[in-house]
């Protein structure tokens, strides 16, 4: 039996396809040669909440977009929103978790994630995502 890859988005890698057309689930298909389920953080829909209510135009637009998205994943319980960076408390989950997947674009998140050799997605030239790491 082939395994499931966990595949988890930070905040801002749903707002992707809002800001830059990029379709992050057929990306998603093309570049991870596995099975894989995408479950977003409790803690990620709230943040995406706290952002629609400051948020005008196009990054409104864009929020909705990504919470129209999330209706088509799973929701996995992780922390608790505000009681620690929400990238902090992804890195604390992917860490302890098997065969997790983070998509993000933050650069200090993508960075600590390496160093414990947990594989990243990110968003290459506001265009492609792309896979850093090996899913084995």
């Amino acid at each position: 039996m082939r395994k499931v890859w966990l595949v988890i988005p930070d905040t801002n890698f749903l707002l992707i396809p809002g800001q830059f057309g990029v379709d992050i689930i057929s990306e998603l298909n093309r570049i991870l040669d596995v099975k894989f389920e995408i479950a977003v953080p409790n803690i990620v829909l709230d943040e995406l909440n706290v952002i629609e209510r400051k948020a005008k135009g196009r990054d409104l637009m864009a929020v909705r977009m990504a919470k129209k998205l999330v209706e088509r994943f799973k929701v996995i319980e992780i922390g608790k929103f505000g009681e620690k960076p929400t990238d902090m408390q992804i890195y604390e989950f992917a860490v302890k978790t098997p065969n997790v997947v983070v998509c993000t674009n933050d650069k200090l998140l993508k960075k600590k994630l390496r160093e414990k050799g947990i594989p990243v997605v990110y968003l290459r030239q506001k265009k492609i995502l792309e896979l850093e790491g090996m899913l084995e």
